[in-house]
């Protein structure tokens, strides 16, 4: 079974992206995009387990995170590229459940864990990590086999539901996928019903 956890990206604490695609949402947009809590919120209430935040290098978006973590009942992760060491250190003293830096970093952050580039994956042993993180860079996810014993999660990666049940087919050892931009938009089963139900929910 494949996990699939929705992606938060925060610039100076405030979401860079919010849901979009309905006529009438517009209110409900702007709310959720002011509010990163309400947006964390609405996608534990369509039943997620999990949320990735991506965030800048301001200590406001990290503080925003370490917010939603305190009041929300489900694992709260982080992925971060800054090369910023203050920052880096206020990250090592947090509780993330999982931290994804780029490899190049991996050894700023030693309990992380290493962000590898689709087109630079051979470059690297991956049996030589218990789990990494692979960027597909807005590609789709074609067929791909690994038969190694390291855990794989995928971000970036063009998709829908087909190609997640598609997923389960495969050989690999992708256990979770971290969905981007295209979960702000209705793409995925059970979405729409979701959303009309927040806009009631809110009086919008």
């Amino acid at each position: 079974m494949i996990l699939t956890i929705p992606t938060i990206y925060l610039e100076n604490g405030k979401s860079k992206y919010t849901i979009s695609g309905l006529p009438g949402f517009e209110k409900l947009d702007s709310m959720f995009k002011d509010n990163p809590l309400e947006l964390a919120k609405l996608f534990r209430e369509e039943n997620n387990k999990s949320i990735l935040f991506q965030i800048d290098e301001s200590i406001e978006s990290l503080n925003t995170v370490s917010q939603i973590q305190d009041i929300l009942d489900i694992p709260i992760q982080l992925i971060t590229i800054t090369k910023n060491q203050s920052l880096l250190k206020h990250i090592s003293e947090t509780r993330f459940s999982r931290i994804f830096v780029p490899i190049e970093r991996i050894n700023s952050l030693p309990t992380s864990i290493p962000i590898i580039q689709l087109s630079a994956i051979s470059d690297y042993n991956l049996n030589e990590y218990s789990r990494v993180m692979i960027d597909f860079k807005n590609t789709r996810l074609e067929n791909i086999e690994y038969y190694g014993e390291t855990k794989i999660s995928i971000i970036n990666s063009l998709c829908n539901t087909s190609d997640l049940v598609r997923m389960n087919t495969m050989n690999t050892n992708i256990d979770s996928v971290y969905l981007g931009k295209e979960y702000y938009r209705i793409h995925f089963a059970g979405q729409l019903l979701w959303r009309i139900a927040e806009k009631a929910q809110f009086a919008i």
